[in-house]
């Protein structure tokens, strides 16, 4: 099973977290956002170093939990500071992009990188449709219309055009071509039957986000039946798993000292509710961190994911302070990561 750390770029100063959306600029330091983007590129080179086979980048707006609307930028920035791991974008939200513009900059990383790209397109959640006002009923024919031009610009050899019902061009011809032969590893989601369908009737990965492992299991099950009656059989590599993570020496620490942090940042973002005016408010994606305990804890849990099919684990160290995610992120590495590799 392969590691992979994500660049959660999160601002380090107090801030809402997933409760408010949009979060008023005004609540911005300038100079705690730019301390705390160079604390997450530096927190990259460190996951490099510890054995992390991805690092990854992804895609959120109006927000203090993670800095990069466009995580392109991001990870242009880390193809100069990360020499070996991949650089795995999870991923541009279709929806809100030109599917040709996304191809042209895709095969620039590729080339930027060396060949040690993978990409992640999703369609995005709500409150995302509603940066740029994207009609939200069509998003996910947006997204499925989007990711097949962008996977077509991104491996024909000659000029095309695209006549389609969200998308028309009369000539897509993009440089510079990907390094990678045979191509650019490229996943979808795969938090339904119908994005499995398409993930596995075009060859793609699919990709699972904080989802219980019974979930994960049924769709990969299906993800594997649908991908046998297209002619091929997917790979552990073809299916990614995202979890936050918190270890401790013993599960009690690692509970106590996780919910002492979420109690903190709750409090913290009702103050500032108060003082933050527009958005909607949306429910919390996380509310039981799967990847949280001890090492032998974790270990179990990441064998629970093996057996439903997952190759790739992106963890998400964004609990606690810098010192514990450190902390953290070096104990997987030392008591975790080598039985786990192992399998």
């Amino acid at each position: 099973m392969k590691f992979s750390f994500l660049s959660m770029t999160s601002y380090d100063g107090p801030a809402p977290s997933l409760e408010i959306w949009p979060v008023a600029p005004r609540i911005c330091d300038p100079e705690v956002a730019r301390q705390s983007v160079q604390r997450w590129i530096d927190l990259c080179a460190r996951a490099e170093a510890l054995g992390f086979d991805w690092i990854s980048v992804a895609e959120h707006h109006y927000a203090a939990y993670m800095m990069t609307p466009n995580p392109m930028v991001m990870a242009a920035a880390l193809t100069q500071v990360v020499k070996k791991a991949t650089i795995a974008l999870l991923g541009p939200l279709v929806p809100l992009h030109n599917p040709v513009r996304l191809a042209e900059e895709i095969a620039m990383l590729d080339a930027l990188s060396n060949g040690r790209l993978a990409v992640l397109f999703l369609r995005g959640t709500q409150n995302e449709h509603n940066t740029y006002d994207t009609p939200k009923n069509v998003t996910r024919e947006m997204t499925q219309e989007g990711i097949d031009l962008a996977v077509k610009a991104l491996t024909s050899e000659e000029p095309f055009n695209w006549s389609g019902t969200h998308y028309n061009f009369s000539t897509v011809s993009v440089w510079p071509r990907p390094n990678q032969n045979p191509g650019i590893p490229i996943y979808s989601s795969g938090n339904s039957e119908e994005s499995v369908a398409f993930a596995a009737k075009r060859r793609l990965g699919i990709a699972f986000s904080f989802s219980p492992p019974e979930m994960v299991k049924k769709f990969v099950d299906l993800y594997k039946k649908e991908a046998a009656a297209e002619g091929w059989k997917p790979t552990p590599d073809h299916v990614i798993y995202r979890g936050l993570t918190y270890v401790a020496a013993t599960d009690e620490l690692a509970q106590s000292e996780a919910f002492a942090f979420f109690g903190a940042r709750a409090a913290a973002s009702a103050h500032l509710q108060s003082s933050t005016m527009g958005g909607p408010e949306i429910t919390p994606l996380i509310t039981q961190p799967y990847f949280l305990g001890s090492p032998q804890t974790v270990i179990e849990r990441f064998a629970a994911l093996r057996e439903c099919g997952v190759g790739v684990a992106d963890l998400c160290f964004a609990i606690g302070t810098p010192e514990q995610q450190i902390k953290t992120m070096e104990m997987v590495a030392r008591e975790v990561m080598p039985t786990v590799k192992s399998w």
